[in-house]
C-alpha cells in the first residue's frame, strides 16, 4: 500500500511539474510574440506540440505568429485547429476571416438550410465540456423534480410539476445529444487546408485525368474517400475532385 501512494505522489509531482514546465514555455513563447520574435515564438510553440500539448490558445497564438510572417496558409491551419475545439470563440473566428481574405481563392460557399444553420449554432453555442454541465445538471433537476412530483399530494402542484419535469427532461436529453455530436466534430478529422502553392483538382484519382478546377494554398476542403495516394476532396461550393495526399496538411 504505501507503494503505491509513493507511486500516486510521484506521478502526481511528475504531471504537475510537466504542467509547469510547459506553462513556463508558453508564457516564454508569448513574450517573444510581444517582442516581435514571431519565428522564435513559433519554435517555442512547436515545441509544445511536440510535446503532445494541445489547446485552442496554444492553435490561436501559433495562426497569428505565422498571420504576422505573413504565411496566411499555416495561420489558416492553426486557426482552424484552434477553432475545432473552441468553436464559439469570436476572435478566432474573427482572425480566421481575416486570414482567408489574404489567399487567392474565394470560394462562395452554397447557401446552407435554415435548419441546418440553427443547429451549427446550437451545435457551437457552447463547448463540449460545457454541454455536458448542462446536461448534468438539468438531469439532476430532472431528478429532483421527478421526485417532488411523486411526493406532492396536490393535484395542482403535480400538474405544475409535471411541466416541470417534461421540460428538464427534453432539455436533458437535448444537451446529452448535443454534447456527444460536439465531441464528436472536435475529434472528426475530416477536413484539411490545401498547403501546396496550386493544385490542379482530377476528374479521378490518377494524374492522366482530366482537371476539373485549380485550387491554391489556404483553401480549405472535406475529406471525403481515399484511393491509394490520392484523396476525394469537396469544396464550400460543391464541387467535388481528386487531389494527392501530400497537397494538405489534416485539420
Amino acid at each position: 500500500m504505501r507503494t503505491s501512494i509513493l507511486l500516486f505522489l510521484m506521478l502526481s509531482f511528475m504531471g504537475f511539474a510537466r504542467a509547469q514546465k510547459a506553462q513556463t514555455l508558453f508564457e516564454h513563447a508569448n513574450e517573444k510574440y510581444n517582442l516581435g520574435q514571431f519565428e522564435e515564438s513559433i519554435q517555442l510553440y512547436d515545441s509544445l506540440l511536440k510535446g503532445h500539448l494541445e489547446s485552442h490558445d496554444l492553435y490561436f497564438n501559433l495562426g497569428n505568429a505565422y498571420f504576422k510572417l505573413n504565411d496566411y496558409t499555416s495561420a489558416i491551419y492553426y486557426f482552424e485547429k484552434a477553432k475545432k475545439l473552441d468553436p464559439g470563440n469570436e476572435d478566432c473566428s474573427y482572425n480566421l476571416e481575416l486570414a482567408n481574405s489574404k489567399i487567392a481563392d474565394n470560394i462562395e460557399a452554397l447557401p446552407e438550410i435554415a435548419l441546418k444553420k440553427w443547429w451549427q449554432n446550437l451545435l457551437f453555442f457552447f463547448n463540449e465540456k460545457e454541454w455536458m454541465w448542462v446536461n448534468v445538471i438539468t438531469f439532476s433537476f430532472f431528478l429532483a423534480s421527478l421526485a417532488l412530483f411523486f411526493l406532492i399530494q396536490s393535484a395542482t402542484f403535480r400538474q405544475w410539476f409535471m411541466g416541470v419535469v417534461v421540460t428538464l427532461m427534453v432539455i436533458s436529453i437535448l444537451s446529452g445529444f448535443v454534447g456527444y455530436r460536439s465531441f464528436k466534430n472536435k475529434n472528426t478529422h475530416d477536413t484539411a487546408i490545401i498547403f501546396t502553392p496550386t493544385v490542379n483538382i482530377k476528374s479521378a484519382p490518377d494524374e492522366k485525368s482530366n482537371t476539373i478546377f485549380i485550387l491554391h494554398k489556404g483553401s480549405k476542403v472535406k475529406l471525403l474517400e481515399q484511393n491509394s495516394n490520392w484523396q476525394k476532396v469537396k469544396i464550400s461550393d460543391g464541387n467535388v475532385g481528386w487531389i494527392q495526399i501530400e497537397d494538405y496538411k489534416v485539420i
